[in-house]
């Protein structure tokens, strides 16, 4: 039976997940280019790189994110930490759990997100909303199946459920397969 819901709240920490994606990026992108032993070795490394070469690198945009991410501090951070308890419970206790528990559901469905779109030098993206995200946020599980196309661009449905919920949902995205048979392959469009 699918119940039509609404989540309280929905991406109200929309501002503190992007500061938190700002220091898990840092930290995650340094690790790894560290271990990687690549030449710029950090992400320091990488905007001193990117500004010696801006005409060749950066023809079209600029790296505001990487800067913005360069000025964090560590993950242990009181601000990170504070960000991440309050995105957790906006987004999972508070959000999603809440929603679930409220309606005596056992997953939540969202469309995935928009179409894909061209990406524009002069306006930038044409990004339209996304569901997938929210489960993310809250740290539980979910799973992603073609549910059709928009003029031959592929759409996604999202099943979103609690924490320890992948069989569930592992099930349900299989039956909504197995019912719609929605996944078409990819085709190259010249």
């Amino acid at each position: 039976e699918v119940v039509e819901v609404e989540v309280k709240g929905y991406n109200d920490w929309n501002d503190a997940e992007f500061q938190v994606l700002m220091y898990e990026f840092k930290d995650g992108l340094n690790a790894y280019l560290k271990q990687a032993g690549a030449t710029q070795g950090s992400l320091e490394a990488l905007i001193a790189w990117n500004k010696a070469h801006a005409k060749e690198a950066m023809p079209f945009f600029d790296q505001e994110t990487f800067e913005k991410a360069q000025a964090k501090g560590p993950l242990t951070e009181g601000a990170y930490l504070k960000a991440k308890a309050q995105i957790r419970k906006q987004a999972g206790a508070d959000g999603l759990i809440a929603t679930l528990d409220k309606n005596n559901l056992d997953a939540l469905l969202t469309p995935s997100m928009s179409p894909a779109w061209i990406t524009d030098p002069v306006l930038g993206d044409h990004f339209v909303g996304a569901g997938y995200g929210m489960a993310a946020v809250a740290a539980t599980p979910s799973i992603t199946v073609p549910m059709g196309d928009v003029q031959g661009l592929p759409i996604g449905i999202t099943f979103l459920g609690r924490a320890w919920s992948e069989p569930e949902l592992l099930g349900f995205a299989y039956a909504f397969e197995q019912a719609t048979h929605a996944r078409k392959a990819p085709t190259y469009v010249a």
